[in-house]
């Protein structure tokens, strides 16, 4: 396949003009982001806790919220080396390198073969904030809907490029990953057909007959989820309503501050890369014109199609949020369309084929390399010296080992964990990683092992150690609802057996977090 730009130059050039440079620096960045995360954390980021508590079996789904592919490769993991958090830290890692590889390589071939263009818009989505910092903490549903997008994007500049049925079944896999990965991707399926519709080349893959090809894989694999699925209590538009917030009824204020959410913030949040690319493609002069007309390339126009996913997912989104009857859309939901923001006026330009000069390829090429550079950077700063002094919740700094020993040295050591929030019993599973572990905030899922012959552990949350440690606690609904979990009436006395520890977090000896647990040796009900 020709480059879109025909013999000019394309107009990312610097450390992205060689395989080396490119690949040396999508290594370094990569390893640097996942050293950090697997060097300074003990414990569980926040997604990942209710992943560790659902690999506990297999099933069709877990949690009405999300779909179960997450979980079902983090089950897939456990199995293979047990519970762990390095397993963990290395399943979401090990997912973001994929999405990267495909990232890059839809756009290398929408390009024409031009790897440096798409190395530079890779580089560009990672040299945000939305991607290199908050990408990077914490997502697991988000980050494999990412990948999942990307992976979509991959099979369907595959199609276009040369169609065939095993394409198309392709096609159908990575629709179907997108699925069962968030629910939200359904609409951004939607958008990308929208976006497919604007050109003629794309269009005519999609009104193939081969498509139907596209069908098998979705019929085969979907139903099992979406009987599962049918059989909760919970609706999807009471999935929409735990994403957004409850509308004022005033439908201009919605209509604003989605507009903010839905529009203007994924703008912002792509800004460096996007005003960077502006800046030094010299599009507003008249001067800069193609040595030759641009061809049509057997690809197609993908600038046009990724503009229209964009702005089709932005008119979608908004539109499903203000008929749920919201007014504000948390900020991530919209960051599979930020996704592809840096490639589209790279693409646009490299099929203009206009010559652009040296000094200034190496300015883009650089300048997108730094970026990407410059966040993992803020990550390594923030999670050595900001994280550790300034952190509320403290997920990753939590000394897991820590409370492990005290329940350990308590006298548990099989059994059943209660959990109050998944913040600690999440985290002792490693360290125990036969026993059952079940959660308040999840009332109605329980593990596939029965209970054993153990003990049961319950663990309070830190509200309810202030409240104990203050006096205030009332017993009466912490019992109720733990009764509720075991199957059982607890004794009357057992908050009586309350053990409370302070323990410093990770990286800052100076600062402790609460851990209580309250250890019934005998078992309970179902909690043994």
């Amino acid at each position: 396949m020709t480059a879109l730009h025909g013999s000019a130059a394309g107009p990312v050039g610097g450390p992205f003009e060689t395989g080396a440079g490119r690949w040396g620096l999508a290594v370094a960045l990569l390893l640097a982001h996942g050293a950090l995360t697997l060097g300074l954390s003990t414990g569980l980021a926040r997604d990942e806790l209710e992943s560790m508590l659902f690999a506990q079996g297999w099933a069709w789904g877990y949690d009405f919220e999300q779909p179960p592919l997450y979980n079902w490769l983090q089950m897939a993991v456990t199995e293979a080396v047990g519970p762990s958090l390095a397993g963990s830290i290395l399943l979401r890692w090990g997912i973001i390198a994929a999405g990267l590889l495909a990232l890059y390589d839809a756009i290398r071939r929408m390009a024409g073969g031009d790897a440096a263009l798409a190395a530079g818009a890779v580089a560009g989505m990672a040299g945000t904030a939305l991607f290199g910092f908050e990408g990077a903490r914490h997502f697991t549903h988000t980050t494999l809907a990412l990948t999942a997008t990307a992976g979509l994007l991959w099979a369907a500049v595959r199609v276009v490029e040369r169609p065939s049925a095993p394409r198309y079944v392709l096609l159908g896999l990575a629709l179907t990953a997108a699925l069962l990965s968030k629910y939200t991707l359904a609409l951004f399926a939607v958008a990308l057909g929208l976006g497919v519709l604007a050109d003629p080349v794309t269009r005519a893959r999609l009104f193939d007959r081969r498509i139907l090809w596209a069908a098998v894989v979705p019929l085969l694999a979907l139903p099992g989820h979406l009987l599962w699925r049918l059989g909760q209590s919970g609706s999807l538009a009471d999935r929409v309503a735990t994403i957004t917030d409850g509308g004022t009824g005033d439908a201009l204020a919605a209509l604003a501050g989605l507009a903010r959410n839905v529009v203007a913030d994924p703008l912002a949040g792509m800004a460096p890369p996007l005003v960077l690319i502006l800046v030094l493609l010299p599009w507003w002069r008249k001067g800069a014109r193609a040595a030759a007309p641009p061809a049509e390339t057997p690809g197609g126009r993908w600038d046009r199609v990724l503009l229209v996913f964009v702005v089709a997912a932005m008119a979608l989104t908004l539109a499903v949020v203000l008929a749920s009857g919201g007014d504000r859309l948390r900020y991530h939901y919209l960051m599979p369309a930020a996704l592809v923001m840096p490639a589209i006026p790279l693409l646009w330009w490299g099929r203009r084929g206009a010559a652009l000069a040296a000094g200034r390829r190496r300015a883009l090429g650089w300048g997108l390399a730094g970026l990407a550079t410059l966040f993992v950077l803020g990550s390594g700063v923030n999670r050595l010296w900001i994280e550790p002094a300034t952190c509320g919740r403290c997920l990753p700094l939590l000394p897991s080992e820590a409370a492990a020993a005290a329940v350990r040295d308590a006298g548990f050591t099989q059994g059943t964990i209660v959990a109050g929030p998944l913040d600690w019993g999440a985290n002792l599973r490693p360290a125990f990683p036969e026993v059952r572990l079940i959660a308040r905030h999840y009332p109605d899922w329980r593990p596939s092992t029965p209970p054993g012959t153990g003990a049961c552990l319950i663990l309070l949350s830190p509200r309810e150690l202030e409240d104990a440690r203050a006096g205030t606690l009332e017993p009466g609904p912490l019992t109720d609802a733990v009764s509720a979990m075991v199957g059982a009436a607890m004794p009357a006395d057992w908050l009586e057996g309350l053990v409370v520890r302070d323990l410093p977090l990770t990286g800052a000896p100076d600062r402790t977090i609460p851990f209580g647990f309250v250890l019934v040796r005998d078992g309970v009900g179902d909690c043994r």
